[in-house]
């Protein structure tokens, strides 16, 4: 059998159900079978996601099952990236939809663009952008987002820029890491007609303990590429612009949508309202003081993670 053009790589922990549905979806995808193969990177699940990936049998995929103790999507993703036979690398997530087009979509534009070192396509969430009000989903609507849920590269550019940062253990900033790394090499182009759907989760108190501790990755990027998670964010002062937007800006949005609730959804509204003092006090006693006095110059040299040793303790490969 000839080797795969396209590697789909997809990180997974738990949720077996969701796992099962993204594995539809990409079987559904009118890209020739013969020309993709399809990875899926399990970080040491607790539940045993077998009976999803043999799944992909029965769908008529390309499949390789690898898992490795848990460590990350970074590296989780850098795990599918080692084993990959395509020269491109496709990446969603592991409870995303990407449409029937999705897949030739993101192939056609790097073949139109044999420059670009990769492509971003638009993310949308699955209610057409009308979040309730304890209500959020990651977003690309417009590009420049870079969303590894829906994006491409060239395997020799992955490979030339040591792939994720495995640094990064949260499902956070590891992305625009990787594409502020991947643009010193040339252009990522945008194509809005590569369309994934991703579900809109709760907005939760626990969300929200989870993304206090993102702005120390944040922060990193900051004193790495001069800009904070993207290029719009520009700052010759990392540590203080982190420290006033966490502790200012984002609790101050949830005010202000809680004032916007306060009439329709009263019981939302004072959610959002806790949860914004919550952050607020979180974000004074985790963030700040990281942020002030934290070693961030010592972590700007990023190593190569690809050449690391594979870690994973399992391999199945599903013939079609």
């Amino acid at each position: 059998m000839s080797e795969p053009r396209v590697s789909v790589v997809i990180p997974c922990r738990n949720r077996p159900s969701e796992v099962r549905r993204a594995l539809e979806s990409v079987a559904a995808q009118d890209f020739p079978r013969d020309q993709f193969e399809v990875l899926l990177c399990d970080d040491g699940s607790e539940i045993d996601l077998r009976p999803a990936v043999e799944h992909a049998q029965y769908l008529g995929l390309d499949a390789h099952y690898l898992r490795q103790p848990p460590r990350g999507p970074a590296a989780a993703r850098n795990l599918g990236i080692r084993n990959a036979r395509g020269s491109i690398i496709a990446m969603t997530d592991s409870d995303t939809q990407p449409r029937p087009d999705w897949l030739g979509k993101l192939v056609a534009a790097l073949d139109s663009h044999p420059e670009a070192v990769g492509v971003e396509g638009r993310v949308e969430a699955d209610n057409a952008g009308e979040f309730a009000p304890l209500g959020e989903s990651p977003i690309n609507p417009e590009g420049g987002v870079y969303l590894t849920c829906n994006c491409a590269y060239r395997r020799e550019a992955l490979e030339s820029v040591g792939g994720f940062d495995e640094t990064f253990p949260y499902p956070a900033y590891e992305d625009t890491d990787l594409a502020a790394r991947i643009q010193q090499m040339g252009e990522i182009v945008w194509q809005p007609e590569a369309v994934v759907i991703h579900p809109e989760r709760p907005l939760t108190f626990a969300g929200v303990w989870k993304k206090l501790h993102h702005w120390e990755y944040i922060l990193l990027m900051g004193f790495r590429y001069g800009y904070l998670g993207w290029k719009k964010y520009p700052t010759r002062h990392p540590r203080l612009r982190v420290a006033a937007l966490s502790t200012l800006a984002l609790p101050l949005a949830k005010f202000r949508d809680a004032l916007k609730w306060a009439a329709k959804r009263p019981g939302a509204a004072l959610k959002l309202l806790l949860l914004g003092v919550f952050e607020m006090l979180g974000a004074l006693f985790i963030v700040v003081p990281k942020a002030l006095v934290g070693d961030y110059r010592r972590k700007k040299v990023r190593g190569s993670f690809l050449k690391l040793e594979s870690l994973h303790i399992e391999e199945i490969r599903l013939k079609r």
